[in-house]
């Protein structure tokens, strides 16, 4: 089973395919290289270290309420 996590890009650097990225206030920097339309501000599906799709503002806010319930609920 693979798990994607929405991050929103924070800085990007589209020469080298790169950006970096806020996952739920954590930063890392990922390959864009599979999403070229993404783009500052952008929010992300991200696995393995790179963003893998460009989704929603309402998507990204809805799986992040997902994994916030997660997190609580492991205590």
């Amino acid at each position: 089973m693979c798990l994607a996590v929405p991050a929103k890009i924070v800085a990007i650097d589209k020469d080298s395919f790169s950006a970096e990225i806020d996952v739920m206030g954590n930063t890392r920097t990922i390959s864009v290289m599979l999403t070229p339309d993404a783009d500052l501000g952008s929010w992300v599906l991200v696995h393995a270290g790179q963003a893998i799709n460009v989704v929603s503002d309402e998507e990204a806010q809805a799986s992040i309420e997902i994994w916030e319930e997660i997190l609580r609920e492991q205590g």
